[in-house]
């Protein structure tokens, strides 16, 4: 008997009434095994790991530089800072603009931390989002592996600052992936579409071509 992959199996934990392998599922006293140890990942990942990444994050964001830009009495002199910045900030995630920023949080063996674009994990990393917008936003996230292989993780209504539910874990294949968080009217169609097309060049490829509305990604590296 072939089984779900982990993807599918992370998909069916967050719409069990929705999920094309529920049948499998019921049927399947591994795949079941294996989903109740992913919650249990999970709710660890929730309770433990991601408060305690936050809180680095959010300490992290005091720098001398930003508190400086907040102290900038007029608009010039905080466009200067901005510009004079040396480069990406340790939290970086390739974002896109200030419409849609996206963050992704890694669970490692030495502990959980933020990934930025290029970082290298484990293939089989978990790893759990969360994404920012400025208006309210019907939002495509997915990602593409160095064989054009394109996942759909999430598409749902998103508002202001949230984490997204449940979390996906890498699929244990080594080589480049990048996830691709989208803002769009066009819906999840238009943005495989555009996935499809940049194949598997991923390291030059920071947007997807042709759809509209504010994009963020984030590229990393699997190690085997």
């Amino acid at each position: 008997m072939s089984h779900p992959s982990d993807l599918k199996l992370e998909r069916h934990l967050l719409d069990p009434g929705r999920s094309p392998i529920a049948g499998h599922v019921a049927e399947c006293e591994r795949c079941r095994a294996r989903l109740a140890q992913m919650e249990e990942q999970g709710e660890t990942f929730r309770r433990f790991v991601y408060p305690a990444t936050l809180e680095n994050v959010t300490r992290r964001r005091w720098t001398p530089m930003r508190a400086l830009w907040l102290l900038a009495p007029a608009a010039g002199l905080a466009a200067v800072l901005l510009i004079a910045r040396p480069g990406p900030t340790s939290d970086y995630t390739g974002t896109k603009g200030g419409a849609l920023t996206m963050t992704a949080y890694a669970a490692l063996p030495a502990g959980a931390r933020t990934l930025a674009d290029g970082d290298s994990v484990p293939a089989s990393t978990s790893l759990r989002f969360r994404v920012r917008t400025e208006q309210p936003c019907s939002l495509v996230l997915i990602s593409v592996d160095a064989a054009g292989q394109v996942s759909r993780l999430y598409t749902q209504e998103v508002r202001g600052d949230t984490a997204l539910p449940g979390g996906v874990h890498l699929d244990g294949k080594g080589g480049p992936e990048r996830f691709f968080a989208v803002c769009t009217a066009a819906g999840y169609d238009a943005v495989e579409r555009a996935a499809r097309r940049i194949g598997g060049d991923l390291r030059q490829n920071h947007t997807l071509p042709g759809v509209q509305g504010p994009q963020a990604s984030l590229l990393i590296e699997k190690t085997p």
